[in-house]
């Protein structure tokens, strides 16, 4: 039968944790989009400097199960409270594919939080090469934009600007001017021909990026494996309940 009449005890518990692990699941997909959505914003300048996709691609299946999970979670419920077992098989389903995208995406974050230094180093030494010419106006703006929000310069040493950009080594600057700190006014301050400690940021980029991309490589990955553990309990539990109904 679709749908069962009375349940034991025991089975209106395995319907009430059934509830409640969804409802749990569901919040958790909240979780889930939030934290995809803020990586995917949050400095998205960094992504043409970072010289892979997996950490975006974890990011953007966050967004995606995040939002089908929102909707299923209420699936599962509305299974469970109703006990329609085609629900329940449906929810099963569904839910296991899930968990395989989710695992799928937290193993990726950890992945890339490993290879992470190797990749944005490559990356940015390529990168430098292009700056400040013709058609490569979005990797300038990358550059710009990470070292005045990072307050970095070049990958770990000023000098590199001289070594592997095509622009400075004839127009007699020395960096770009997004290497230089903000004076009094908040405006920028000429340093490109004779940079200092009191004027510009002499940090390399590499070690604020690679430490920003980890910390958000193990969140994306610690909370998707996480949330992928309490969907293996929703998916234990719908096929108990899909056992008990009559």
């Amino acid at each position: 039968m679709g749908r069962g009449v009375e349940m034991t005890s025991g089975g209106k518990c395995v319907r009430f944790l059934m509830f409640a692990v969804n409802f749990l699941i569901w919040v958790s997909s909240i979780v889930i989009l939030v934290l995809g959505i803020w990586t995917v914003v949050d400095r998205p300048y960094l992504e043409r400097l970072l010289g892979n996709e997996m950490y975006m691609t974890a990011a953007y299946i966050l967004i995606a199960t995040g939002c089908i999970i929102f909707f299923i979670s209420f699936l599962g419920c509305f299974g469970a409270l109703k006990e329609v077992k085609c629900m329940l098989l449906t929810y099963f389903i569904i839910v296991l594919l899930l968990f395989i995208i989710l695992l799928i995406g937290g193993i990726l974050g950890y992945v890339f939080k490993d290879k992470a230094k190797t990749s944005i180093t490559h990356t940015m030494m390529g990168t430098m090469r292009d700056y400040g010419t013709e058609g490569n106006d979005q990797i300038t703006k990358a550059w710009d934009e990470t070292q005045q929000a990072m307050k970095c310069c070049a990958i770990e040493e000023q000098e590199e600007w001289l070594k592997y950009s095509k622009v400075f080594s004839t127009t007699g600057d020395r960096i770009p001017q997004s290497c230089c700190q903000k004076d009094s006014s908040g405006n920028l301050q000429n340093c490109q021909r004779a940079p200092n400690e009191s004027n510009s940021y002499t940090e390399g980029c590499l070690e604020k990026s690679v430490e920003f991309v980890e910390q958000h490589a193990v969140i994306i990955g610690g909370v998707a494996i996480a949330v992928a553990l309490i969907m293996v309990l929703g998916l234990i539990l719908s096929l108990v309940l899909f056992k008990l109904i009559n």
